[in-house]
């Protein structure tokens, strides 16, 4: 007999008679890609695959509901356009999930190249986008009319709910906070003033569809700073605006917040949503969002009471299967995300989306997303695989599950790669349920896994694969500064923390640099970051940056830029910062880059009909590489 793992999450939820499956939303997450203010097939099937993979509600992201409040490239809500959105809610529905669209107006954060009119907001103010109009009655009057006909338009096309975005600093937020709204007319001050506006708007939306209408509505919780909208009004906000809308989820102000990075703890919204749910004024359900990674966390948010559901963004996008897995008491198979935001830097700085541990995500129309793309090979292969790192491993399970006869030879004795740093880092908690995971998967898979394994080119002609995948990652860059024998490389106060004394300094101040201080900081060493750049982590993606930073303030990490080393002694480190100076450290630590081995394998290239060189040890980079070069080589072993 079946017993559900998780029962709080996969029990149906009843709004206005649409049942909704589960306690599962998907949450709007990649921006909505519109050319010529249409959607794509490229986008559709990224919607699709979340409803396929069991989310109770799909949520199409970020529609500009009017000119001048475009943040994005707006939509055309034409009647020729409703047959392409018809097909995009179908895609959705056919799989049983609810169909949502978010509406949206930028505010003051609504771009001018995306615009005719000027961006306006609770205040006349110039931002980095330009200068921004304090909104007058005439113009709330139409940006409500405007909310109205967006609803109804989406309704037509088929969507059976729309969910009004009033968080995240877009419009309503900046009238409801008092750090962004200073009027004071009958729109500013109060929180019965602020609130005026985003409540006429919502009863504008309520009248137009009717009683039968699911509306949602998505609700920062509180700003997270001094002076700023506490969850106390927020509820208040909420339980007037209950009496237009059926579901509030709830995320955060500070884009460290409504961004969480892998340095935020999990269920990072949670304390909002429960003390709103708990405070006895709220009879709609109330689903909680931000870094919920695990169907276990989002089990007993549910059944502890602090929410009636879940919204998941990233988890999702690192494995659309999510619901069904846990739903089937798979939950060990979830591909866990890692909070790397490498999906958000894409697509807000290429408007190209991918997903650092999935490689379908943002691309199922190319590469398809049925049982993950795994198609069964036309040919099965005798396949090695030389290096058993993160690259290494997703190619061996990859080839595995197509059904190639796998070997995969590590010349150390244990699997992982240079992510085994994360058994001994005290803040890199998702990377480590990451390659927990990616080990998991190698175990239920037929891969013959030999360890100790020192490959030559005498033991693989011996072997004689008929596919060979180098996985051999890289070596580190050792600067020429004199007295670098004085020093380590950084991965080594991994492999020997009992040596790295109290004072360190760490020479280079990329993403390796800035972490791994930041991991020494915060086990009680007092380091610093030197770096010659202007900036301090230029490797990492802004928004990934954004979070990082303020986790190394938070501890109190020192980064210094425009430094350039000129010697290491014995006792520390010779700089020249515009002057020269010293500074004295019980170890000395560099990290200024990798190179890759591909160039010791060269020879190796004729040893099988098809030789493929992956991860660092083709380019060193992010793990976004190994794991992505790992899947598709693996993906193209016996296609011809």
């Amino acid at each position: 007999m079946f017993e559900q793992k998780y029962p709080h999450l996969f029990r149906p939820l009843q709004l206005r008679g649409l049942t909704v499956p589960n306690r599962i939303m998907s949450a709007p997450n990649m921006l909505f890609q519109t050319i010529g203010g249409r959607t794509t097939e490229y986008y559709t099937r990224y919607l699709e695959a979340k409803a396929r993979g069991g989310a109770g509600i799909v949520t199409l992201g970020e529609v500009p509901v009017c000119d001048g409040g475009c943040h994005t490239p707006g939509t055309v809500m034409s009647r020729e356009n409703l047959a392409i959105f018809s097909e995009m809610s179908a895609a959705i529905r056919e799989h049983g999930a609810v169909s949502s669209v978010e509406l949206t107006h930028g505010g003051r954060n609504a771009r001018h190249e995306f615009n005719v009119k000027n961006p306006m907001g609770p205040d006349e103010m110039d931002t980095a986008y330009g200068h921004v109009n304090a909104m007058t009655p005439k113009d709330m009057e139409e940006v409500a009319e405007a909310f109205a006909d967006a609803a109804e338009y989406w309704y037509t096309a088929g969507f059976d709910t729309v969910l009004i975005h009033a968080a995240h600093g877009w419009l309503f937020p900046q009238f409801l906070s008092p750090l962004a709204n200073h009027r004071t007319d009958e729109y500013g001050g109060s929180l019965e003033n602020r609130m005026r506006f985003p409540l006429m708007t919502l009863k504008r939306i309520r009248d137009r569809v009717g009683p039968d209408r699911v509306i949602l509505i998505r609700l920062s919780g509180a700003d997270r700073e001094p002076g700023g909208m506490t969850v106390e009004e927020v509820t208040e906000f909420l339980a007037r605006a209950q009496e237009y809308v059926d579901l509030a989820e709830i995320s955060s102000e500070g884009i460290t917040w409504f961004f969480g990075s892998t340095y935020r703890p999990w269920c990072l919204n949670s304390d909002l949503s429960a003390a709103i749910k708990q405070s006895g004024k709220i009879r709609i359900p109330v689903f909680t969002i931000g870094s919920i990674v695990s169907p276990e966390q989002a089990e007993n948010l549910i059944a502890a009471g602090k929410c009636d559901g879940v919204s998941m963004s990233r988890a999702l996008i690192a494995d659309p299967c999510f619901p069904h897995k846990a739903r089937s008491g798979r939950g060990e198979d979830v591909r866990p995300c890692l909070r790397c935001l490498n999906c958000t830097d894409g697509d807000n700085l290429r408007r190209h989306f991918s997903c650092t541990v999935n490689p379908l995500t943002g691309h199922e129309q190319r590469l398809g997303f049925e049982d993950e793309g795994l198609t069964p090979a036309r040919t099965k292969k005798k396949v090695l695989i030389v290096g058993g790192g993160p690259a290494g491993l997703t190619a061996a399970v990859t080839a595995a599950r197509r059904g190639h006869a796998v070997t995969l030879w590590e010349k150390g004795a244990r699997l992982g790669g240079t992510i085994n740093f994360v058994d001994r880092d005290s803040l890199k908690n998702d990377l480590r349920r990451y390659r927990d995971y990616l080990l998991r998967q190698a175990e239920k898979e037929n891969i013959t896994v030999v360890l100790n394994q020192e490959a030559t080119a005498e033991s693989v002609r011996a072997f004689s694969p008929k596919h060979l995948i180098i996985a051999a990652g890289a070596r580190p860059v050792t600067p020429k500064i004199p007295g670098i024998e004085h020093a380590r490389h950084a991965l080594d106060a991994y492999a020997d923390p009992k040596s790295t004394g109290e004072l360190v300094v760490i020479v280079g101040g990329g993403l390796v640099g800035v972490e791994l201080g930041m991991h020494l900081q915060n086990t009680g060493h007092r380091v610093t970051v030197l770096e010659a750049m202007p900036e301090a982590a230029r490797d990492a993606g802004p928004v990934y940056r954004i979070g990082m930073m303020a986790k190394a303030s938070e501890l109190g990490l020192e980064i210094r830029t425009g430094v350039t080393v000129t010697s290491i002694t014995p006792t520390g480190v010779c700089y020249d910062d515009g002057q020269e100076g010293f500074l004295p450290a019980d170890t000395v630590l560099y990290a200024v880059g990798m190179r890759p081995t591909a160039d010791a394998f060269l020879d190796w290239a004729n040893l099988a009909p098809q030789v493929d060189f992956i991860g660092d040890c083709r380019q060193p980079g992010k793990l976004l590489g190994a794991i992505h070069g790992g899947y598709f080589a693996a993906m193209d072993v016996g296609r011809f």
